[in-house]
C-alpha cells in the first residue's frame, strides 16, 4: 500500500503509474485519492476509486496493471474508508482490502 497524499494534485497519477511500470507492480492500493464520486478510469492502467461526494477528503482505491485487469471480479467500496477488490487467480479468488486509517499530525517535538 502507498499513501500518495492525494491524486488530486496535477501529475501525481502519471508519476505513480510510471513507478508501477518501472518496478513491475501489477496491483497497488492507494489512499487519499480525493477524486469526486466512484468510477473506473482507463489509462496505461485501470484505476478503481471511490470517495465521499460531500468533502474533498479521503478516497481510496486500487490501480491495476493491464496484465491483470481482466481478472478483476469486483470493486466494492464498503464505506468512505474501506474498499475491497476481488481478483480471480488461476486456481483461487483473492480479496484485497484497502483501509484508510486516519493519522494524527505529528507535533514538532516528535
Amino acid at each position: 500500500m502507498w499513501n500518495v497524499l492525494s491524486l488530486y494534485r496535477s501529475g501525481t497519477l502519471q508519476n505513480l503509474i510510471k513507478v508501477m511500470q518501472e518496478y513491475k507492480i501489477d496491483l497497488l492500493a492507494v489512499q487519499d485519492v480525493r477524486w469526486m464520486g466512484r468510477s473506473i478510469i482507463e489509462k496505461e492502467c485501470r484505476i478503481y476509486y471511490s470517495r465521499d461526494d460531500k468533502e474533498n477528503i479521503f478516497g481510496a482505491g486500487f490501480i491495476v496493471s493491464k496484465h491483470i485487469r481482466s481478472r478483476v471480479i469486483i470493486f466494492k467500496p464498503i464505506d468512505m474508508r474501506l474498499w475491497v477488490l476481488r481478483i480471480t487467480g488461476e486456481f483461487k479468488k483473492y480479496s484485497f482490502i484497502c483501509d484508510h486509517v486516519l493519522m494524527k499530525e505529528k507535533s514538532e517535538r516528535q
